[in-house]
């Protein structure tokens, strides 16, 4: 006994006690507190059950400001707690690099201009000289059925200076005569008006001095040195429909080069436009990520934190700060699924604040989630020990004031 005492003794020392007695007293006081208050709390809670008061959190539209380019903060416009309108100027990171990158595009589009104008130029070339062999083409194929009626007009010739002329032949040649000389004499005051060609007055003046010879001929009858002189006129005239026709196949084929070549051209103009158009696409990009280099505020609201400096770098999606709507808190109160019995949407609802007990809100479920939330919230025997879930009910604050904040504890009372 005494070597238990001594032991006892040997641990306990009196004057260690009475010097830490006050705050054994104090630890002693705040345990008992802790537990009364607990007590309290757990009565409270399973009053606040019973009376259909639940605990909810206040929420608020957030914004996250995020950076969609790498850089350093070179100035905030805004401070914290300050109000923001849509649109206003939150934050703005260093442009340099994406100015030079841009001044690069620029003489980039700049130049693709140049080769687009330049092809532009090309095609026109090209088609300038399509058109001139388009109308050689066309004066060849005149040319061509000029020489085949000088050789019609000459094989008639030949073959009246082989058969000899007629009453009726002579009055017809005649006729013809006659009209292609007024005609001629038509053709020349237009011509002196500019209004055909030269080529088509040489036509209608070949056709009147070969009727004048078929006159000529009618009229002092066939020779043999006539004939001979229709026949070599049918050669001359065929030897020209050869001519004819060989100037129009030159002609066609300085046509088909022509086409090549504004084809080629044409060609080489679309590449000179799509470069421009990547040149252009890449310089609209900077300018895009230019204007993204100010940021500003997607909602009207409160800068209600920022998270970085002036002067600090950030990276692509780095979250600068946050913007909440306090004009349009809610509530969201998970409920059990034993409590929605009863509970519908637009049913009014009063709500009272931990930070404003004396104050009572007027509130109106807006929202009951019609998929649960599955975490566990306990399990009881009273449904077989089943898990029970929860389901998030909104709740819209109708006389809503600028002292309520997001994240305050929020006392719903859905028994009216």
């Amino acid at each position: 006994m005494k070597d238990v005492k001594g032991n006892i003794n040997k641990y306990i020392d009196k004057n260690w006690i009475s010097k830490n007695f006050r705050k054994i007293v104090i630890a002693f006081v705040v345990t008992v507190a802790a537990l009364g208050i607990t007590a309290g709390a757990m009565d409270i809670y399973a009053k606040n059950m019973e009376e259909g008061i639940m605990q909810g959190i206040v929420y608020a539209k957030d914004v996250s400001i995020n950076t969609k380019i790498p850089g350093r903060i070179v100035k905030f416009y805004v401070e914290e707690g300050q109000k923001v309108k849509a649109g206003d100027k939150i934050v703005e990171i260093s442009s340099e690099e994406l100015e030079a990158k841009k001044l690069q595009l620029v003489a980039q589009v700049n130049q693709a201009q140049a080769g687009v104008d330049a092809s532009q130029a090309v095609v026109e070339m090209a088609q300038a000289n399509y058109n001139l062999a388009e109308d050689r083409v066309n004066q060849a194929q005149a040319g061509v059925k000029a020489s085949q009626s000088q050789r019609d007009i000459a094989v008639a010739i030949s073959k009246k200076a082989a058969n000899g002329a007629r009453v009726q032949e002579l009055a017809q040649a005649q006729s013809a005569y006659t009209l292609w000389e007024s005609t001629y004499n038509r053709a020349s005051v237009l011509y002196e008006g500019g209004a055909i060609t030269q080529q088509k007055l040489e036509e209608i003046k070949t056709q009147m001095e070969v009727s004048k010879q078929t006159l000529s001929m009618a009229e002092e009858g066939a020779r043999s040195e006539d004939k001979e002189a229709a026949d070599a006129q049918v050669s001359m005239a065929e030897a020209g429909v050869l001519a004819s026709n060989s100037v129009l196949s030159l002609a066609n084929e300085g046509l088909n080069a022509a086409l090549a070549q504004v084809n080629q051209a044409q060609a080489g103009l679309v590449a000179a436009k799509e470069k421009l158009e990547q040149a252009k696409a890449g310089l609209q990009e900077i300018e895009v990520y230019l204007n993204d280099t100010i940021i500003k505020s997607p909602i009207d609201g409160t800068v209600t934190s920022i998270n970085s400096d002036e002067g600090e770098l950030v990276s692509t999606g780095t979250s600068i700060g946050t913007i909440s709507n306090l004009e349009n808190c809610w509530v969201n109160v998970n409920l059990g699924e034993d409590r929605l019995m009863g509970l519908q949407e637009g049913q009014a609802v009063e709500v009272k604040f931990a930070s404003f007990k004396d104050k009572l809100y007027e509130g109106t479920i807006s929202t009951i989630n019609k998929e649960p939330d599955f975490a566990v919230k306990k399990a009881t025997n009273e449904n077989g020990n089943f898990d029970i879930v929860s389901y998030a009910v909104k709740i819209k604050i109708n006389n809503l004031d600028q002292s309520i904040r997001p994240g305050m504890t929020a006392f719903v009372n859905f028994k009216n």
